[in-house]
């Protein structure tokens, strides 16, 4: 079967969502069966602690269908909902990359 993915984007403003995001959605990416394969984190300075910035991830799932049935998650939803990341996040899915178009 094809893979599916997530390519996601987020501006996260604060530390606190920051670490939030990685302890809250992380685990729960990986509990439905998502694995992170690249990730892309530029920060809005050179501080040593996170002063807001942005995230970038792959996530690769076991299909298409298993990628779209995590984003439209009651979790997902109710996480970038209540953080008010609903805005700074752009996410497309995917079908597997090796398809030749």
């Amino acid at each position: 079967m094809a893979k599916g993915y997530w390519v996601k984007q987020a501006s996260i403003a604060s530390t606190d969502l920051f670490i939030e995001y990685i302890q809250t959605v992380v685990p729960w990416l990986l509990s439905v069966g998502g694995r992170i394969i690249a990730k892309d984190i530029s920060q809005n300075s050179d501080l040593n602690e996170w002063d807001g910035g942005q995230l970038g991830v792959i996530v690769e799932f076991e299909s298409k269908d298993a990628a779209k049935k995590a984003f439209h998650s009651d979790v997902f939803q109710e996480f970038i909902e209540i953080n008010g990341l609903k805005s700074d996040l752009t996410l497309s899915i995917f079908g597997d990359f090796n398809n030749k178009i």
